[in-house]
């Protein structure tokens, strides 16, 4: 029964998120748009929908592939440093290139620094077990925030038209055109065609390295793989919308209690789940307070029972084993 509702969630909260914005939009207007409901809805509502649910599906299943290759329940993109790199490389682009190159070199910038905090955080907390790689993480997006902090402020006087620290700390979803949601599209569309083609081997390299080996896999270069893949598609979104948090957690887990840890469910469930999650927050961030709030908070108050379930939950069974 759950699953069904998992499932059938994405359609309240696409009606909703439809509806409910900064400007509320008739159910009349809806069906027949005219005059300014066309524009709003066409050019500002439907691109904004659409990348808050690839946001969610991307988020979700980079979330959930990161926990089964790290086998760490309590790892994503937020966590693991993944985000805060991202975003650190997207404003030294701002530093380093003008504005007429910028928008086709700055997710690249976005990646390379992606890439570089992934791996900052797993030479890091490699040795530490569940812990080590939390703490990795938090480390790495403390130095990477803290620098891209000291930059947003300088360049603030020169350049007002980039986007303020909240956007880059928290996250805002509000796209105006399609131009750069189409190749989110894309990029969204390999992650999930590429997820269900592994899910067999994400599941192997998670139970173990010698299961991995004999079934002709190399869990190193795997992990290697995935983890570059999924700084590409989180560098490209953090480009878009800033950094976004705990999606990764929330979702795998909860998907994980309903149907199984297997990951070809985990990717279809969280996929939707997911995208119903961030339509619903972004509704609450643009359509309830009469002002913007930054996406990151709403999502982690929701997500907070379940990260203080996970570490009870840890906490007790290293008690078991000692």
């Amino acid at each position: 029964m759950l699953k069904y509702f998992l499932f059938l969630s994405i359609i309240p909260s696409f009606i909703l998120a439809l509806i409910v914005g900064e400007v509320v939009i008739p159910i009349n207007d809806l069906i027949h748009p005219n005059g300014v409901y066309s524009i709003i809805l066409y050019r500002i509502r439907l691109p904004t929908i659409v990348t808050a649910m690839l946001v969610g599906i991307t988020l979700s299943i980079s979330g959930a592939i990161m926990q089964q290759l790290l086998r760490n329940p309590i790892v994503d993109p937020y966590i693991s440093g993944t985000a805060s790199g991202g975003a650190l490389g997207a404003i030294i682009s701002y530093f380093l290139l003008n504005y007429f190159i910028m928008p086709f070199l700055q997710p690249l910038f976005a990646f390379v620094f992606s890439l570089l905090s992934t791996s900052l955080t797993i030479i890091i907390g490699k040795r530490g077990g569940v812990y080590g790689l939390v703490v990795g993480g938090v480390i790495v997006s403390y130095i990477f925030t803290s620098i891209y902090t000291i930059l947003l402020t300088i360049l603030e006087y020169k350049h007002p038209n980039i986007p303020p620290l909240l956007f880059w700390l928290l996250g805002e979803i509000s796209i105006v055109g399609w131009d750069q949601v189409i190749p989110l599209i894309l990029i969204s569309a390999m992650l999930v065609i590429l997820s269900l083609i592994y899910s067999k081997s994400i599941d192997l390299v998670a139970i173990s390295d010698e299961l991995s080996y004999a079934h002709g896999i190399n869990p190193q270069r795997f992990r290697i793989f995935w983890l570059a893949f999924i700084s590409f598609v989180v560098s490209y979104e953090i480009s878009l919308v800033g950094v976004i948090g705990f999606v990764g957690i929330l979702i795998p887990h909860l998907v994980r209690k309903v149907v199984g840890g297997n990951m070809r469910d985990l990717t279809v469930y969280s996929s939707v789940t997911g995208a119903s999650l961030m339509l619903i927050s972004n509704v609450i961030s643009h359509g309830v307070f009469g002002t913007i709030i930054p996406v990151t908070p709403i999502i982690a108050l929701m997500s907070s029972p379940v990260l203080v379930s996970l570490m009870v939950r840890i906490n007790d069974g290293q008690r078991v084993e000692s």
